[in-house]
C-alpha cells in the first residue's frame, strides 16, 4: 500500500469520528453515515422550515464533450467556491448541509422563516441564495477553460416534510431535489408551478370539504350507507375532485391527500354519530402504502363510536392494479381488522373479471356509464343483468351508481339490484345526524311505491 493510500485511509478514519455537524458541507462518501441527511432529520424533528436550493451548471451543447473532459476540475472548483462563500457569508445555524447530487448539480439545504402565501420561499432568503449563485458562477466561470461559456442556474423549493404522510425524510429529500431539478431544466411551466404551490397550501391548511351522498337500500327504501365525497376550495382550480386527484397524483402528493381525506372523513363521521356503513374512496397506490393501515387504525382509535366493520374502502380506478398477489395480501391484512372492500366503477376503467374474482369484494359498485339510459339500451341492461348474476354467485352486494331518472331506477327494481345511489335519490350534502333523517322519508316512500309498481 502506498503512503498516499495510507494517509487517505487515516484521514477517512479521522472523519468517521467527527460529528455530523462538522461534516455537513460536502461530506466524504461514507457507506454507513449520511451527515447531511442526519442534520436534515434533526431540523425536521424540531419543526423548522427547511428549503432546498439547487445550483446547476448549464452550457451549450457544443461544449458538452469538453465539459465532460473537464468535469472533475469544474466540480472541484465549485466545491471550493461554495464551501468558502457559505462559511464566510452564512450563519452556522442557517446551513443544514451542502452536497453534490449529480455531475452538474449541487444542493444546499437551509433553515429559514415560514413562507408566505404569495412566495414559494421567503423573498429575503431567495435574494441571499441568488447572491450565492452569482458569486459561485463568477468564480468558476472566470476560469480560462470555461470563460464566457457556462452559466449556473438556481431553483429554490420549500421542503414541506412535516405534513407529507408516510414518506421518509430521505424519500422527501429526493422528491424535493427532483422538483427543483424540473424547475431548473424548465420541465415545469409557470402555470404548473403555481398549481403546485396552491396544492401545497390546500394540503398544509387541510382546506378540503367533506360531503356525503346516501346509498339507498332498494328493498325497503332506507339509507344503507354513505359515500364520502371530496371538494377542494370553492374558488380554486382544484374544487372538482377529478382535477384535485389528478394533479395530486402527477405531483406525487396523492397518498398525502388521501391520508388527509380519510382522517377528515372519519372525524366528520364520528362527530355526526353515523352508524351506517361509510364508503371511503382510496387508490391502489395509497392502499399499498406501508403506513396506511396504521394511519386508519390510529384515526379510529382516537374517535369514539367507530370501528373497522363500519368502513368500506372503495378501490378507485385511477390506477391499474398490476401485482394481484401483493394487493391481495394487503386486502387480507385490512380484512383481519374487519374492514370491507368494494370494487368501484365496475363496467368502466381498469375493472376486470380476474381482479374481481381474486379480490372477492364484499360489494361491487356499477359505474354510471352502465346505468345511464339503461332503460333505452338493451346491451346495457344485459351487461347490468350479467353483473348482478355474477355478484350473486360471489355473494357480494351490488350498488348502482349515477341513478338520475325514474326509468333507470325502475330497471334496477326489475333486476332486483340491492342498492342505488345518484341524484334521483339524493344529491351530495353534509352528513346528517340521526334526528335529521326525516328528509329521506319522501325518498323512502318513492322507492317503495316504484318498486311495487314495477312488481305489479
Amino acid at each position: 500500500m502506498s503512503i498516499q493510500n495510507m494517509l487517505d485511509r487515516l484521514l477517512l478514519g479521522a472523519k468517521l469520528l467527527m460529528t455530523d455537524r462538522s461534516l455537513r458541507i460536502f461530506p466524504p462518501d461514507f457507506t454507513l453515515r449520511k451527515p447531511v441527511q442526519a442534520m436534515l432529520d434533526k431540523h425536521l424533528e424540531r419543526g423548522d422550515h427547511c428549503y432546498l436550493a439547487l445550483f446547476r451548471w448549464d452550457c451549450p451543447e457544443s461544449l458538452l464533450p469538453q465539459l465532460k473532459l473537464l468535469q472533475s476540475a469544474l466540480q472541484a472548483e465549485t466545491r471550493r467556491s461554495m464551501s468558502a462563500l457559505i462559511r464566510g457569508q452564512w450563519d452556522d445555524s442557517e446551513v443544514i448541509g451542502v452536497d453534490q447530487f449529480g455531475p452538474q448539480e449541487f444542493v444546499m439545504l437551509v433553515k429559514g422563516e415560514a413562507p408566505t402565501h404569495a412566495d414559494f420561499i421567503p423573498a429575503a432568503l431567495e435574494y441571499r441564495l441568488e447572491a450565492l449563485r452569482l458569486a459561485v458562477e463568477s468564480r468558476a466561470a472566470s476560469l480560462r477553460e470555461y470563460r464566457g461559456r457556462i452559466s449556473m442556474t438556481g431553483s429554490y423549493v420549500p421542503f414541506a416534510a412535516s405534513s407529507q404522510a408516510g414518506m421518509t425524510n430521505e424519500e422527501l429529500l429526493r422528491e424535493s431535489y427532483r422538483f427543483a431539478l424540473a424547475l431548473a431544466t424548465r420541465q415545469l411551466s409557470p402555470q404548473v408551478i403555481a398549481a403546485r404551490r396552491q396544492l401545497d397550501l390546500i394540503l398544509d391548511n387541510r382546506d378540503i370539504s367533506v360531503l356525503a351522498q346516501p346509498i339507498m337500500n332498494l328493498k325497503n327504501g332506507d339509507v344503507f350507507g354513505w359515500e364520502i365525497l371530496t371538494r377542494g376550495p370553492a374558488a380554486s382550480i382544484f374544487h372538482r375532485p377529478d382535477e384535485l386527484f389528478q394533479f395530486a397524483s402527477e405531483s406525487k402528493q396523492l397518498s398525502r391527500l388521501e391520508f388527509m381525506i380519510v382522517k377528515l372523513a372519519l372525524e366528520e363521521v364520528s362527530l355526526r354519530q353515523i352508524r351506517e356503513p361509510v364508503f371511503l374512496n382510496v387508490t391502489a397506490v395509497t392502499l399499498n402504502h406501508p403506513s396506511f393501515l396504521s394511519h386508519v387504525l390510529e384515526c379510529l382509535k382516537q374517535l369514539p363510536g367507530l370501528s373497522p366493520k363500519q368502513i368500506v374502502f372503495e378501490i378507485t380506478e385511477r390506477h391499474e392494479v398490476e401485482d394481484f398477489a401483493t394487493m391481495l395480501r394487503i386486502l387480507n391484512s385490512f380484512r383481519q381488522h374487519g374492514f370491507r372492500f368494494a370494487v368501484d366503477d365496475m363496467g368502466a376503467g381498469y375493472s376486470s373479471l380476474q381482479w374481481i374474482g381474486e379480490m372477492a369484494p364484499e360489494m361491487i359498485k356499477i359505474d354510471r356509464s352502465v346505468i345511464q339510459f339503461v332503460d333505452r339500451f338493451s346491451v346495457k341492461e344485459s351487461l347490468l343483468k350479467a353483473i348482478v348474476t355474477a355478484a350473486g354467485e360471489m355473494s357480494c352486494e351490488v350498488v348502482a351508481e349515477g341513478v338520475e331518472r325514474e326509468e333507470e331506477a325502475d330497471v334496477l327494481f326489475r333486476l332486483n339490484v340491492g342498492m342505488g345511489q345518484g341524484y334521483y335519490f339524493a344529491r351530495p350534502n353534509v352528513l346528517l345526524h340521526e334526528h335529521e333523517r326525516h328528509v329521506f322519508q319522501e325518498t323512502k316512500e318513492r322507492i317503495q311505491y316504484r318498486r311495487d309498481q314495477v312488481a305489479s
